[in-house]
């Protein structure tokens, strides 16, 4: 199997990992604030994580000083992301805040231009603009505070396109079940000290099975996405994490009855059409 196959396949299952796991938190969103359940998430995917791997593939925060910096930069980034993300999942349709999330591809083809050198070509710069204005279209500014759950899911994408930046450097020296352990238990501690002010809810018997899959869904989907640009480059596989947007409508449509306005619906298409015409360009290319 070639490196670009496994790439691709990684990529989908990360990309069914966290569209199911944005349900279970949108099911869990009434009951708990997105600091809780970040902070669950943490502890249950440490736990998932530790259990399925290899005790040799793990280490005490990384291997070098360095390591240990870029894993904390990339949980904090992370985490901040997904601060975000779990905001936009309470206040807005299902699949307009995945959609929303599913920009991060066009921060890590810039922050990776930027940051790791890798190429970027005029056609990319145009899919890039073309992805904005349909980020525009889902956001749909208006003068006044209904926009904020938007911005904030807008800004999901930044961070998380940041903190996959520094996966695909730091895959070239760590082990992927390292990456995310840490950054499971980063994202835990961080909670900590906003839970003391926010308060902290015990939850039930029954609230805990979406909790648990919460956790277990993210370590996986972080897994299958480390895995996924440890295995080829950034550009050539993020394409695939679009698939998320197709599972995350398909429960919206299925379980909440939230159908897409026009203008959602039309942002959509620019941006996964984008996505998708610039992947084919670049496999052409090759």
């Amino acid at each position: 199997m070639t490196n670009n196959t496994k790439g691709t396949i990684f990529m989908c299952l990360s990309a069914l990992s966290f569209a199911t796991m944005g349900a279970f938190t949108k099911v869990s969103s009434g009951e708990f604030s997105p600091y809780q359940l970040i902070f669950f998430r943490g502890i249950v995917s440490a736990i998932f994580i530790f259990l399925i791997t290899k005790k040799d593939e793990l280490n005490f925060f990384g291997k070098t000083s360095k390591s240990k910096k870029m894993l904390f930069y990339r949980s904090l980034l992370g985490t901040a992301g997904a601060v975000c993300y779990f905001i936009a999942i309470k206040n807005l349709f299902l699949a307009n805040a995945v959609l929303l999330n599913n920009l991060s591809p066009i921060w890590v083809t810039i922050f990776a231009f930027i940051f790791l050198k890798e190429k970027i070509t005029i056609k990319q710069i145009i899919f890039l603009t073309v992805m904005f204005i349909g980020a525009i279209f889902i956001i749909k500014p208006k003068l006044d505070f209904s926009i904020i759950p938007s911005l904030i899911g807008f800004s999901s994408a930044i961070f998380a396109g940041a903190a996959y930046t520094l996966v695909r450097h730091i895959s070239s020296f760590e082990k992927p079940a390292n990456l995310v352990l840490w950054f499971s238990i980063y994202s835990s501690i961080f909670m900590i000290p906003v839970l003391y002010f926010t308060g902290f809810k015990i939850p039930t018997f029954k609230e805990l099975l979406p909790i648990i899959m919460i956790g277990v869904l993210s370590g996986a989907g972080q897994l299958f996405l480390t895995l996924a640009y440890k295995s080829v480059i950034a550009s050539k596989v993020s394409i695939f994490q679009y698939f998320n947007i197709v599972f995350a409508s398909m429960y919206g449509i299925i379980f909440w009855g939230e159908v897409p306005d026009i203008y959602s619906i039309i942002g959509g298409v620019l941006v996964i059409g984008s996505a998708v015409s610039s992947f084919i360009i670049n496999k052409k290319s090759d």
